[in-house]
């Protein structure tokens, strides 16, 4: 089985349960930056300059690539060095990103042990699940209004991410699985993909 395992897809299309049930089947590290991030958030001995990059996206920025590749690169690297492989959630958001996790991997040797999964679910059933979760979940967050949420949709949906998927389309390294299926579906699927 490839070592690196890339989940793309829209929110809502379920590739963080995805990522979930694969690292505790074969064991991988389920990396994710949002997760990196609240991390460091929560890091007392933080570096300052990392800190005030966090503080900015707080503000509506966009996090910067250079504290997304020093974050993810440095968890990717301690996995690896003990032989365990890493499932890469939501990691990749635009194709500059793309290109430096590829340098990143090829640098390490790891080319040929990349799979990337595309979750393809519409942006309509994307729309759906996510004010669905947002009911069920009763929160009052900001994030999970409709306008929020649409607007979420529009900078990280299909749209947004088509750009990525043809980056890996040319590198021969993407599969698409049908997210709108069943979680057990889907996860069948991704584990056909991964010759398991």
């Amino acid at each position: 089985m490839k070592k690196v395992i890339i989940l793309l897809g829209a929110p809502g299309s379920g590739k963080g349960t995805q990522a979930k049930l694969l690292s505790e089947k074969f064991g991988y590290a389920h990396i994710s930056t949002g997760d990196l991030l609240r991390a460091l958030a929560g890091e007392v001995t933080a570096d300052p300059k990392d800190t005030a990059r966090l503080a900015e996206m707080k503000r509506g920025k966009l996090v910067s690539n250079e504290l997304i590749y020093k974050l993810a690169f440095a968890e990717i690297s301690r996995h690896l060095a003990v032989g365990r492989g890493v499932i890469l959630d939501g990691a990749v958001r635009t194709v500059a990103q793309a290109k430096k996790f590829q340098s990143f991997f090829q640098g390490l040797g790891l080319a040929p042990e990349i799979a990337v999964i595309d979750v393809r679910i519409s942006d309509e059933v994307s729309l759906n699940r996510l004010l669905y979760r947002a009911q069920i979940s009763q929160s009052s967050r900001a994030d999970d209004r409709r306008e929020v949420i649409k607007k979420r949709i529009k900078e990280q949906g299909n749209k947004a991410i088509s750009p990525i998927v043809k980056y890996y389309e040319k590198k021969k390294l993407l599969r698409q699985v049908v997210g709108e299926k069943s979680i057990e579906a889907v996860y069948q699927d991704i584990l056909k993909i991964l010759g398991v």
